[in-house]
């Protein structure tokens, strides 16, 4: 009962995607205004102790576009989840992008940095590891964070 009436206290309608991930106390507030034609959804989400921006971005992968939704923490000012929410990519190497070993190298990455791909190993922690034999599907993935964070930026004014 209470998610009901606070999502029906938003100003605009929240994506299914999103609602799935919002817990039974957190407020949702869209932010359209940093939406553009990449990212498609960026709400801003608190319960008085974490708050959280939730962005939904699509972004061209191998096959067809790769659409995500990326978590960052406000108040440590890091990523703290990816979920793929759709894709084309082939299921031999490209369809890897949805195995947890590979989003959790997402995970808890600063907003200072913007990612890049590089294969075998990482040097720096910029630097993610692409799956191997689907490095455009991974540029794919790392493109649409890096957007995500710097919509992130915006979004708090930095």
């Amino acid at each position: 009962m209470i998610i009901v009436f606070l999502l029906s206290s938003c100003d605009s309608k929240i994506h299914k995607e999103v609602n799935e991930v919002i817990q039974k106390d957190q407020t949702v507030n869209r932010l359209s205004e940093y939406e553009d034609d990449t990212i498609y959804g960026v709400y801003h989400v608190t319960d008085g102790k974490k708050e959280e921006c939730i962005q939904l971005v699509s972004q061209k992968g191998f096959v067809d576009e790769i659409k995500m939704m990326v978590i960052i923490d406000f108040k440590e000012d890091e990523i703290k989840e990816i979920k793929i929410l759709s894709h084309n990519e082939s299921q031999d190497y490209g369809a890897l992008l949805t195995e947890k070993w590979f989003l959790e190298r997402f995970k808890g990455r600063e907003t200072d940095d913007i990612l890049n791909v590089v294969k075998m190993s990482a040097k720096e922690e910029s630097q993610i590891v692409a799956i191997t034999g689907a490095t455009i599907t991974s540029e794919g993935v790392v493109k649409g964070v890096n957007q995500c964070i710097n919509n992130y930026k915006r979004v708090k004014g930095e």
